[in-house]
């Protein structure tokens, strides 16, 4: 049997000083004399993520940073990296823009964005438990549409899942879609002996991982997206993963040995939908929806709901906070800032 190694927010991270493994010395300094720490947003198994004030634009932006513990690794430092340069290659409005980098006091990198408003579809389905059919079918489509491009231009995500999807707000209070954190995608540009290190081993978060990841293979294809997308539609439509076990080493050989339920097991959809995620979730990847362009044309008959699916959308983000969804005390640090720039 292949071994398996669990890569993404589920890594293992060493047992290291807690106050240094949040970075927390990082809040209240300015990085490269542009940006200003303001408070940590969050984090996942390999990196932090804080809130920043630029001071040249004076704009918020997101700071991208490693764990203290997993900044000398270089595979994971290549990955952060390897973000900023699929924002560059892949020309698409829902992949976010990287607008700097730099090193940290470790040589470790961190990576810059514009800082998002709104929510991601796991916060949605945490609050609701599962969406409209219209709502899920729109949220395929906007994704799809990104990872046609993300495809085309050589990169395989490897983790899409509702915490990788943002939902958010235009200036003109348009629905905006993003699919986040290319951490650990697959790329066509890799030199040949990190994809030889990758052999083996399981890339992605096991509930959303296709067969052919599961297994540990090293070619793949944007099938394993379109499979993971089918995994978060019908979470999204049902409530439910369509896959469960006690362990993960179960999740994975259900993954590749089973055949998933239908929607229609859970829940009563439109035959055509139930048909729809049924070929996404097909474990033998030749017989699975071909690629994200495929997805997007079964969509088709189903475009004259999108401007309803989209204001409930947008409806439930905003019963939900403001959509500036930052604390007061970091809109009091901001304001802070600012004022001192003035001063």
């Amino acid at each position: 049997m292949v071994f398996l190694t669990i890569v993404a927010q589920r890594t293992i991270v060493p047992a290291v000083d807690v106050v240094a493994e949040d970075r927390s010395e990082l809040v209240g300094k300015v990085l490269d004399g542009r940006y200003h720490v303001l408070s940590r947003l969050g984090g996942g198994g390999t990196g932090i993520v804080f809130e920043a004030l630029c001071l040249d634009s004076g704009g918020d932006v997101a700071l991208k940073t490693l764990r203290p513990a997993l900044s000398r690794q270089v595979d994971l430092s290549t990955r952060l990296m390897r973000e900023l340069e699929v924002s560059r290659r892949v020309l698409h409005p829902g992949l976010v823009r990287f607008i700097g980098d730099g090193r940290l006091a470790d040589k470790s990198p961190y990576l810059v964005m514009p800082l998002l408003r709104g929510e991601s579809l796991a916060q949605l389905l945490l609050r609701y438990g599962e969406l409209s059919t219209g709502a899920v079918l729109l949220i395929a489509q906007r994704v799809s549409s990104i990872l046609h491009s993300s495809h085309a231009a050589g990169y395989v995500h490897r983790d899409v899942k509702p915490e990788h999807i943002h939902l958010g707000r235009t200036p003109r209070g348009e629905l905006r879609v993003h699919l986040l954190d290319y951490g650990v995608c697959w790329s066509a540009h890799a030199d040949p002996a990190e994809k030889q290190r990758e052999a083996g081993r399981v890339f992605g978060t096991p509930r959303y991982v296709s067969p052919e990841q599961a297994s540990g293979e090293v070619c793949i294809d944007g099938r394993a997206d379109l499979f993971g997308l089918g995994v978060v539609m019908f979470e999204a439509l049902t409530g439910c993963a369509p896959f469960s076990a006690p362990n993960v080493s179960k999740l994975l050989l259900r993954i590749v040995r089973d055949d998933a339920p239908r929607v229609r097991d859970f829940v009563d959809v439109d035959v055509r939908v139930d048909t729809l995620v049924a070929e996404l979730l097909m474990r033998d990847r030749e017989r699975r929806m071909p690629s994200a362009r495929s997805l997007s044309r079964a969509l088709l008959p189903f475009a004259g709901g999108r401007a309803a699916a989209e204001r409930e959308l947008l409806g439930l983000l905003g019963e939900s906070r403001n959509v500036d969804g930052t604390c007061t005390t970091v809109k009091c640090a901001r304001a802070r800032v600012r004022s001192e720039q003035v001063a």
